[in-house]
């Protein structure tokens, strides 16, 4: 960082260089092209993204400050493979996470967010009517994301955008294998509990019960992680 007219921090040219190359790398990762396990080392990923070894190597380091890289050997890096202990210890931060931001979101909500709420539970009830699972599950996320953005506490939303990319990247993992044994491993009626979970969390928000939505967002992630498990059980 550099101090620009008026006092203003601003980014260095190379500061920005390493900014895309953490984008792009992180994009690699939640996109499969490097799948999990799979070992990579800086001359590699600097190939990879057309970038220098420096801004590459920073990259990384992020990457593994957030739990999608880790080291291996003296100068290697591998994909992080996550095995279901992992994942149990991510949705149980969650839970608590999701909770927090329920309960907060019901004390400092304005009228505007409760209306986005509304809509996107209406949204959702609509596409259950006419089903499309991508669709589905684009609005269940904004669902949780205006709760994070309406709870008012940057700390937390940071922290919450970071839980949200590790589901979405194991989701794509364990349920994602393939159209054919997906249609087995997930039926309708997940989406519909998915549903009546986000109008309990509505419901306690609406009558301003920051207890009743503590609790109704924290059952939506147990069941959560009892679906994942299952399918995990069930794939191998």
């Amino acid at each position: 960082m550099q101090e620009g007219f008026g006092g203003k921090v601003v980014m260095s040219i190379d500061q920005s260089v390493e900014k895309t190359s953490y984008e792009k790398l992180k994009d690699l990762v939640l996109e499969g092209h490097i799948l999990p396990g799979q070992r990579i080392t800086e001359i590699f990923l600097a190939e990879q993204l057309n970038k220098s070894r420096i801004p590459v190597r920073e990259a990384v380091q992020q990457l593994i400050h957030e739990g999608f890289i880790e080291r291996t050997g003296k100068n290697g890096y591998q994909i992080k493979e996550y095995n279901e202990q992992d994942i149990i210890d991510l949705y149980n931060y969650r839970e608590a996470l999701d909770g927090m931001l329920a309960r907060l979101f019901t004390q400092r909500m304005d009228v505007s967010q409760l209306y986005y709420l509304e809509m996107n539970l209406e949204a959702m009830k609509e596409n259950l009517n006419n089903f499309d699972q991508a669709t589905f599950s684009k609005i269940d996320l904004e669902f949780h994301r205006i709760i994070a953005r309406g709870a008012r506490n940057p700390h937390m939303k940071q922290q919450h955008d970071l839980i949200l990319e590790k589901v979405l990247y194991i989701a794509d993992r364990i349920y994602l294998v393939n159209e054919e044994k997906q249609a087995n491993l997930i039926d309708r009626s997940s989406f519909e509990d998915t549903f009546n979970q986000h109008s309990m969390i509505y419901k306690a928000i609406q009558e301003k019960d920051p207890d009743a939505a503590e609790q109704a967002a924290r059952k939506s992630v147990q069941n959560g992680l009892r679906k994942a498990l299952l399918v995990m059980s069930r794939q191998f």
